[in-house]
C-alpha cells in the first residue's frame, strides 16, 4: 500500500498538537478574527456537551493549519480517489475528534495511533494502469519507438483485440490502425490517470516534433500531431479492464443573461467606473486597470492552468508593483494584505498569493512546468478581481491621478503596523519573510 508522505503525516500532528494544547485555552473573537474563521457542525458520533452548541470554530492559526493540512492531503497519490468533497468531510470529522478528544489526544502515543487510524481508513492502494493515446497525423508504420517509458507504435487489428478491446464496439473501429503513445501510469482513481497520461503523451508528441524539425527534409506543417479526443485504458495485465475517455475539451458553455447575472454585471460595473470613463483617472492610470481587467478575461479563455497563473500574475503586477520594486511576489503580498485592510475587506491569505505567484516564477523562468491546478487558478482570479475592485475605490475616493501616487497610498495605510503585527502573529516562515519585504521597502522608499 502506497503510504502517506512524511511532510504530509507531521503536517497532521502539528495540527493535532495545536488543537489538543493550545486550541482548548484560545478563545475565539469575532471582532478580532472576522477575516479568518470556519464554523463546522459537529457530527453526532462524536460526543459533545451539546448545551454549548453543536459546532465548533477554526479561526486564523488553527484554521491557516486545517487548510494547509488539506491541501497536503489533496496531493497525495493514495487518496486522489476521493472526490474533493469526500476529503473534506474525512478531515472535518477526525478534526472533530481531536478537538473533542484533546484531554485524551494531549497523550502522544494516543495520537498517534489516531492519526494512523484515520489515515489507513482513507487510503487506497495504487494500482499499475497502461494507457493507450491516439496520436493524430502520425503514421508509424511498422517502426516502434522508444521514448523513456512510453512506447510509439502503430495498433491493427490483431495489436487491439491482444491488448484488449473488443472488435464489435465503436471504439476499435475509431482507433483501429491509428498510432499510439502507450503510456504506463500509477493510481487508484482512473480518471486522473488519464488526464496524467495526456500529459506525458502532450511531451512526446513535442519530443517528436522536435526531433523530426531536425530533418531539415521537414517542414513545422509536418508536424503538427495532436491528440485524438479518444483514449483507451486498462490494469496492467488486465484485458477485462478496458475503458476508454473522451478528451473534455475546454469548450465554450452557452449562457442566457438572468436577473441574477445583470445584478452581477452591474454591481462590478459600479465598483469599477474608472475603467470604463475617459477621463478619470487620466490615461496611464486607467490604462493600468484595463491592462489588469484584459488579463483577467485571458486567463478566463486560456485553458492551461499554467498560463492562466501567468497572465493573472500579470494582472496583479499591473496593479500592485512598479518596474523599480524587487521581490515581486512578496511586494504583490503584502500590498495586497494593506489594500484589503485600508478597504476593511476579508482576504486571500498573502502566503498562499505569494506561493501560487512563485510558481508563475517556476513556469515562466523554465524550471517547472504542469504545477498549477485550476484550484490555484480559482484562488487567484478571485485575488485579481477583488484587488482591481478595492484599487479602484481607493483610487476614486482619494481622487489619485498617478500610479505611483496610488501606491503610495497603499503604502502609508495609517494602520500598517496592524498588517506587520498580522504577518508576525502567523509565525511561518513566508509570512515573515513578506513582513521583512514590507519592513525593506518603506525604508527604501523614505530613504
Amino acid at each position: 500500500m502506497n503510504e502517506i508522505s512524511t511532510n504530509t503525516r507531521n503536517l497532521i500532528r502539528k495540527f493535532c498538537r495545536k488543537l489538543t494544547l493550545e486550541y482548548p485555552k484560545d478563545e475565539f473573537d469575532i471582532k478580532r478574527d472576522f477575516r479568518c474563521y470556519m464554523m463546522s457542525y459537529v457530527p453526532t458520533d462524536i460526543d459533545i456537551d451539546r448545551s454549548k452548541g453543536n459546532s465548533f470554530v477554526l479561526y486564523d492559526k488553527y484554521l491557516k493549519l486545517y487548510l494547509d493540512v488539506l491541501n497536503k492531503l489533496k496531493c497525495e497519490s493514495a487518496l486522489e480517489y476521493l472526490k474533493d468533497s469526500e476529503l473534506e468531510n474525512a478531515l472535518l470529522h477526525f478534526t472533530c475528534e481531536i478537538i473533542a478528544g484533546y484531554s485524551v489526544y494531549k497523550n502522544t502515543g494516543e495520537l498517534k495511533e489516531k492519526i494512523d487510524v484515520f489515515l489507513s481508513d482513507i487510503l487506497r492502494p495504487l494500482e499499475e494502469y497502461e494507457v493507450l493515446v491516439p496520436i493524430l497525423y502520425l503514421d508509424a508504420k511498422d517502426l516502434e519507438i522508444e521514448i523513456g517509458d512510453v512506447i510509439v507504435k502503430k495498433f491493427d487489428e490483431i495489436a487491439l483485440e491482444e491488448w484488449g478491446i473488443r472488435n464489435d464496439t465503436i471504439i476499435f473501429n475509431d482507433i483501429v490502425n491509428k498510432t499510439m503513445a502507450i503510456i504506463p501510469e500509477k493510481g487508484n482513481n482512473p480518471e486522473l490517470v488519464c488526464d496524467r497520461a495526456r500529459k506525458k503523451a502532450d511531451f512526446v508528441i513535442r519530443i517528436l516534433q522536435v526531433s523530426i524539425s531536425t530533418n531539415t527534409l521537414t517542414s513545422d506543417k509536418n508536424t503538427l500531431f495532436k491528440q485524438d479526443e479518444i483514449l483507451c485504458y486498462k490494469k496492467k495485465d488486465t484485458p477485462s479492464s478496458v475503458g476508454a475517455q473522451w478528451k473534455r475539451g475546454y469548450k465554450a458553455l452557452p449562457i442566457e443573461l438572468n436577473e441574477d447575472l445583470e445584478k452581477s454585471i452591474n454591481k462590478f460595473l459600479s465598483s469599477v467606473p474608472g475603467i470604463l470613463e475617459e477621463e478619470k483617472p487620466p490615461l496611464k492610470l486607467r490604462k493600468r486597470f484595463r491592462w489588469a481587467l484584459t488579463w483577467i478575461g485571458r486567463s478566463i479563455e486560456e485553458e492551461n492552468p499554467d498560463i492562466k497563473i501567468i497572465y493573472l500574475s500579470t494582472a496583479l503586477e499591473a496593479i500592485l508593483t512598479t518596474i523599480s520594486d524587487e521581490e515581486k511576489g512578496k511586494t504583490l503580498a503584502y500590498r495586497m494584505l494593506l489594500l484589503n485592510f485600508h478597504v476593511e475587506k476579508p482576504f486571500t491569505d498573502p502566503v498562499k498569493v505569494l506561493l501560487i505567484y512563485e510558481l508563475r516564477s517556476k513556469i515562466v523562468h523554465g524550471s517547472e512546468m504542469g504545477i498549477a491546478s485550476h484550484h490555484e487558478y480559482l484562488i487567484m482570479k478571485h485575488v485579481a478581481i477583488e484587488t482591481l475592485r478595492y484599487s479602484l475605490e481607493i483610487v476614486r475616493k482619494e481622487g489619485l491621478r498617478k500610479h505611483d501616487k496610488f501606491i503610495k497610498a497603499i503604502e502609508s495605510y495609517n494602520e500598517r503596523e496592524k498588517v506587520l503585527d498580522w504577518l508576525e502573529e502567523q509565525g511561518d516562515k513566508k509570512s515573515l519573510k513578506i513582513r521583512d519585504q514590507m519592513k525593506q521597502n518603506r525604508v527604501q522608499q523614505s530613504s
